[in-house]
């Protein structure tokens, strides 16, 4: 239970950064209308390498960058790609707080 209570903060905070991370990248100037792709390779085009290389060859999941990440993620502008993750984040962190719950005590009060 302990576990899934810890996954959930983790997913909230990931929202929040999230989050944040969009309004910070809005507010120094960026075109938040480019192609979310474009402005992460302008930005640092070898953490989208590493990200690439990462998922598809030490994860073994190709099929995740190209039929998810690139299409879904890179492929939209940034203020939805921002969003989308922001939103995902967030119903996840939701999802295992609430599956983490404790049970409600006994009031003491019976029918």
């Amino acid at each position: 239970m302990s576990i899934l209570r810890f996954l959930g903060r983790l997913f909230v905070a990931l929202a929040l950064i999230t989050l944040l991370s969009g309004i910070a990248i809005w507010l120094v100037g960026t075109n938040v209308t480019a192609v979310a792709g474009q402005v992460w390779a302008d930005a640092n085009i070898e953490s989208l390498n590493l990200m690439q290389v990462v998922i598809q060859r030490h994860l073994h999941f190709p099929a995740l960058w190209d039929s998810v990440i690139v299409p879904h993620l890179l492929l939209r502008q940034t203020w939805e790609a921002i969003t989308i993750l922001f939103v995902l984040f967030l119903l996840l962190g939701a999802l295992f707080l609430r599956l983490g719950r404790r049970p409600p005590r006994p009031s003491g009060l019976r029918r």
